[in-house]
C-alpha cells in the first residue's frame, strides 16, 4: 500500500480523534475497507495496531497532566486482556459479512449516542475502591477488550461515559484512564490477530504515526468549535458510512 496515502488517512483519522475525543477505530476501519480495499478482518486488526500508537501518545499527554488514575486503569486492563482473547477467537469464527453488519450496528449505536446525548460532564468524586467497584472496573475492561478485538475499535466511545457516569471520573480523568488502558488492550488484540495473519503491522505503524500528528490539530479545532454540533456532524458521517457498509455486506458472500 502507498505510504503517503496511508499517512494521509492516519492524519485525517487523528484529526477526528482529537476533535471528538475518540480512539479513531470507528472511522479507520471503514476507511481501510472502502478506500484501501482491505478485507474486514484485516482492517480491524490493522486498526488496532494503529490505535496502539495514537492511544499511547494521548495517554502520555494526559498522564503528564495527572489525569490517568492508575488503579482503575490496571483493573480495566485486567478485564480487557480477557475480553481481547474472547473477541479474537470470535473474530476468527465469524464471516466478513457478519463482521460488516456487526460493525455497522456499533456505528449506528455510537451515532445515536453522539447525536442525542449531551456532552458528558463531570459527575463528582471517584468511587471508593470497594469490592463491587473493583469488579465494575474489571467488567468494564472486559467489555472494552471484547469490542476492541471483535470490532477493531479502541473502546473509548463506551469507556469514557461509563467512567464518568458510573464511577465519578471527570471527563479528563476518564479520557486519560481510558487511553492508558487502551494501549495494552489494543496491542494484545493486534498481536492475537497477527497470529491468524490478519494484522498488517507496517500499515498500522504508518496510520498510527499519522494519527499521532493529526490528533493535536483536531484538539486545537475542538477548542474553538461548538462541541454539540461537532458530535452531531460526526453522527451523520457514521450513519452514512454504516449504510454503505451494510450495502457492501449484502454483496459479500456469507
Amino acid at each position: 500500500m502507498s505510504i503517503p496515502r496511508l499517512g494521509a488517512a492516519g492524519l485525517a483519522v487523528g484529526v477526528l480523534s482529537g476533535l471528538l475525543g475518540i480512539g479513531g477505530g470507528v472511522v479507520l476501519v471503514p476507511v481501510l475497507v472502502s478506500l484501501f480495499a482491505m478485507a474486514q478482518k484485516r482492517a480491524q486488526a490493522t486498526s488496532l495496531a494503529a490505535i496502539t500508537l495514537t492511544a499511547l501518545a494521548g495517554a502520555l499527554s494526559y498522564g503528564i497532566a495527572g489525569d490517568v488514575v492508575i488503579v482503575p486503569a490496571l483493573l480495566v486492563v485486567a478485564g480487557g486482556l480477557v475480553g481481547t482473547f474472547l473477541g479474537a477467537e470470535l473474530l476468527h469464527r465469524l464471516s466478513d459479512r457478519a463482521l460488516k453488519i456487526a460493525f455497522a450496528a456499533v456505528m449506528v449505536a455510537v451515532a445515536v449516542r453522539m447525536a442525542l446525548a449531551p456532552p458528558v460532564e463531570g459527575a463528582g468524586e471517584i468511587a471508593h475502591l470497594e469490592p463491587v467497584v473493583l469488579l465494575g472496573y474489571v467488567g468494564a475492561g472486559l467489555l472494552m477488550g471484547l469490542l476492541s478485538a471483535l470490532i477493531g475499535i479502541g473502546g473509548g466511545i463506551v469507556m469514557v461515559p461509563l467512567l464518568v457516569l458510573g464511577f465519578g471520573f471527570t471527563p479528563q480523568e476518564a479520557q486519560g484512564t481510558s487511553l492508558a488502558a487502551m494501549v495494552p488492550i489494543s496491542l494484545l488484540g493486534a498481536w492475537r490477530h497477527a497470529r491468524r495473519g490478519y494484522t498488517d503491522w507496517r500499515s498500522g505503524a504508518v496510520l498510527g504515526l499519522g494519527g499521532v500528528v493529526g490528533a493535536p490539530l483536531g484538539t486545537l479545532v475542538a477548542q474553538a468549535a461548538p462541541g454539540e454540533w461537532l458530535q452531531r456532524l460526526f453522527a451523520v458521517l457514521l450513519l452514512v458510512t454504516a449504510v454503505q457498509l451494510v450495502l457492501k455486506a449484502r454483496r459479500t458472500p456469507s
